[in-house]
């Protein structure tokens, strides 16, 4: 079995979000390196880069919030279906 020494390929996320940065709506792009990953907002050089532990820590903290909202986001879309059929 050989060993691959170097990275051959390279993965870029460009997520729907976006964050409002000198009143410019731009998106979020994550770029996947084996011990981080590197953040940085579409068109602006300033790059920020997370390991791969703090995203997983701060997701775990964030888990029930997300859970909450997309409860509460079901429960508005059941509403709008219903006032629809009615």
């Amino acid at each position: 079995m050989g060993v691959l020494l170097e990275r051959k390929v390279q993965v870029i996320f460009v997520t729907a979000s976006s964050v409002k940065e000198n009143g410019k709506a731009r998106e979020v792009i994550v770029e996947s390196r084996p011990q981080y990953a590197v953040v940085q907002l579409s068109g602006s050089k300033e790059k920020y880069s997370v390991a791969w532990e703090m995203i997983y820590r701060l997701a775990k903290k964030r888990h029930a919030e997300n859970l909450r909202i997309e409860a509460r986001s079901k429960e508005q879309r059941e509403s709008l279906r219903r006032k629809k059929t009615a």
